[in-house]
């Protein structure tokens, strides 16, 4: 999938919730079309173990479980890893949650404030103050948060995208 193919499915999403879930499933493409520049070879023997390995129902078809292969091969660096695996724990966490969060919310910050791929954390460094609710610059000031820390997500996620753009090293 070509990048702006990636910026587009997450400009998509309305909800964090949705964000988050469009931001794993193009983890899960991506680390899948690995998986298969690494393994999936043209031999007839060697095809039909991995493809077995792999599919829907074999013991690596899970997203966290082929990041791990690929941590241990030494083909995916470790800030990637890191990264990913958080994506995942805060995607679990929000489906098992009812409350709809922001991107301003404290949690959602502090999850980006501690990905890798976030480089410049400083702009995620609100000062608190403390207005009403109801008025007009709180409005403003939260939708600015929101397009911030929604600005640096996508930045983390497309640099983790290109460096899962790698060839097999096999």
């Amino acid at each position: 999938m070509p990048i702006d193919q990636v910026y587009e499915k997450l400009n998509k999403a309305m909800s964090l919730r949705g964000f988050i879930t469009i931001a794993v499933a193009i983890f899960d493409e991506t680390i899948d079309e690995l998986i298969n520049r690494v393994f999936r070879k043209t031999d007839f023997a060697v095809k039909s173990v991995v493809d077995s390995l792999f599919e829907t129902s074999g013991p690596l078809s899970e997203l966290s479980i082929r990041l791990k292969v690929l941590l241990g091969l030494g083909i995916v660096e470790q800030s990637v890893f890191a990264d990913i695996v958080q994506f995942i724990e805060l995607k679990e966490t929000l489906n098992n949650d009812e409350k709809d969060y922001n991107f301003f919310d404290l949690k959602i910050i502090e999850f980006a404030q501690n990905l890798h791929f976030v480089t410049d954390k400083a702009l995620l460094n609100f000062p608190f103050e403390p207005t009403s609710a109801d008025s007009l610059l709180f409005q403003i000031k939260q939708r600015r948060k929101e397009k911030l820390v929604r600005s640096c997500l996508i930045l983390a996620i497309t640099d983790i995208y290109d460096r899962l753009q790698i060839e097999s090293p096999f």
